[in-house]
């Protein structure tokens, strides 16, 4: 009868992972064997971060797995799900008992798993007894994470989950067990699922290696160990995202050139250098923050980077840019000011001009089913699922901006900018926010296109003068979703009349009142000597 006793390792070589691994179990210093029970050193440790060229990062796991020569197991992506029908109605049968008696304790839940067959019988009795005992930890731990209950929601998919796995994964590996060797690791790649990290609790806790490599930086398997202080190699950048784990060896190795490059760019074009390149943020997310401000300094930041402005500033995958919304109610007396003013932006190529209303036309037709089939499981817009859908306008785009603009549409639809209209319910409102969010105008959409967030901000001037048509709720959800995605916005109306704030909010947008109102105001183009005169500054 084995007793198995792991102990923490708290130093390590990752460089030599792979031959500490294929080590015989006695060769290490920390092992000790008195009759039945083993103590050896157990390994729970980290990647965080990644190098700056992925195919190296990749082929460094690949090269890692085969140097363990199988003593390494992926399971990240390679979880096997099937279960026995006849286990399945066992584990139902189960489920509905918990229900009745209102929450069965751990010990009882084991009790009828095993008396069930819902858990492995292998030939050695303490290993046997461990998985069970094992069990009954993970459960009270559940049971305390849940409130002290095991009727929690999620209680059914967990405890499924640790059936299958444990029998599609642990117990092959303890009926091969050469205790020579030892037990085996399991590596794990990028994020996982609530389940996942029950299993992988269970494994480490049982006394299986657990080898995590985790891009993005989350530090999760602390979390999930409870545990501080792992074993952890850092690398010198924390990834964006998680990027697919590539079923074969990347190929491709980065020259001395490449690499040098890469690493200049980490040192100097990171998200808080304020050196930027280029389209640096091109993948990044973008949050717009409504500045508030006098007129003057509403066409001053107009013109100004975004990076210069107030309260700018990347966090982690997503660019906060401060951004003018402001509607100037009126006009001045001095005009020559006042239409400098306007000049100054509208000669600029990231200006779009807009003087006929309606700019956008209202789309008709009953869009639920699209909606509700672009919603995620935490009942928000989920902007891979509307990436993917045939009725997307925008999948010209570059991948990194269309996850941009659809994290704009879901933030606006999670919050609308607009007021509800006769009755109209707040489903019924982020539906239609939704559907005229879908078909934006070709010239916005270039603007978008060519926005370097922290450069020039681009900027949408409506000059409304009331001759051929109205600002539509449509208009006014186009215009909420510009400013939503980060792009300066600025409203004019010449007579002082309500147009946009029959449809959004007037707390929302930063009003200015001039000294003078004119009911005969056309748009006036700058003079050919002025743009002359400007071209040379």
């Amino acid at each position: 009868m084995v007793q198995l006793h792991p102990v923490r390792v708290r130093t390590w070589d990752p460089e030599k992972l792979g031959d500490w691994l294929t080590k015989p179990l006695v060769n290490h210093p920390e092992t000790k064997v008195e009759e039945d029970a083993i103590t050896y050193p157990q390994l729970l440790g980290q990647f965080v971060g990644m190098p700056l060229d992925a195919d190296d990062y990749f082929a460094s796991i690949y090269d890692l797995l085969e140097e363990s020569k199988g003593r390494l197991i992926r399971l990240s992506g390679r979880l096997n799900k099937q279960i026995a029908a006849e286990r399945l109605r066992s584990l139902q049968d189960l489920f509905e008992m918990n229900t009745k008696e209102r929450g069965l304790s751990p010990n009882r839940i084991v009790a009828f798993l095993d008396g069930k067959g819902l858990l492995p019988r292998l030939k050695d009795a303490g290993l046997n007894r461990r998985i069970r005992l094992v069990m009954i930890d993970i459960l009270k731990a559940f049971q305390t994470q849940s409130g002290g209950s095991t009727t929690h929601s999620s209680f059914r998919r967990i405890a499924t989950d640790l059936v299958k796995w444990t029998f599609n994964h642990i117990e092959p590996e303890l009926e091969k067990l050469d205790l020579e060797k030892g037990l085996p690791a399991f590596l794990w790649y990028g994020d996982t699922t609530e389940s996942e990290k029950w299993f992988l609790k269970f494994s480490a806790a049982f006394g299986f290696h657990v080898i995590v490599f985790d891009p993005t930086g989350k530090h999760w398997l602390e979390t999930v160990l409870e545990e501080k202080d792992l074993p952890t190699h850092s690398f010198q950048v924390t990834g964006d995202a998680v990027l697919p784990f590539p079923e074969e060896k990347p190929e491709r190795v980065g020259t001395v050139a490449y690499r040098a490059t890469q690493e200049v760019d980490r040192l100097l074009h990171h998200d808080d250098s304020g050196l930027y390149k280029p389209y640096q943020f091109k993948s990044y997310l973008t949050k717009s923050i409504r500045l508030k401000t006098t007129i003057d300094e509403a066409f001053m930041l107009a013109k100004e980077r975004a990076m210069v402005r107030p309260s700018f500033g990347v966090e982690r995958g997503s660019v906060n840019i401060p951004v003018v919304f402001a509607k100037i109610m009126g006009i001045e007396k001095d005009r020559k000011r006042f239409w400098d003013n306007i000049h100054g932006l509208t000669e600029r190529e990231d200006t779009l001009l807009v003087r006929s209303f309606p700019f956008i036309e209202e789309r008709k037709g009953n869009q639920q089913f699209h909606y509700r089939a672009a919603l995620g499981k935490n009942g928000r817009l989920d902007p891979e699922k509307m990436k993917t859908a045939n009725w997307w306008k925008y999948g010209r785009l570059p991948d990194g901006l269309q996850t941009a603009l659809c994290e704009a549409i879901a933030r606006l639809v999670e919050k609308p900018m607009l007021t509800p209209q006769n009755g109209e319910s707040f489903e019924d409102l982020q539906l239609y926010q939704f559907s005229q969010s879908m078909s934006m105008p070709d010239a916005v959409i270039q603007l978008i296109q060519q926005f370097d967030y922290p450069q020039f901000v681009p900027t949408l001037l409506f000059y409304n003068e009331e001759k051929d048509g109205e600002l539509s709720r449509a208009d006014a959800n186009a215009i909420a979703l510009i400013h939503t995605f980060g792009l300066d916005v600025i409203i004019i109306n010449p007579q002082g009349h309500q147009d946009i704030e029959r449809w959004i909010d007037a707390e929302s947008i930063d009003t200015h009142w001039l000294d003078d109102r004119s009911y005969n105001e056309p748009y006036r183009e700058p003079s050919v000597v002025k743009k002359l005169f400007r071209k040379w500054l």
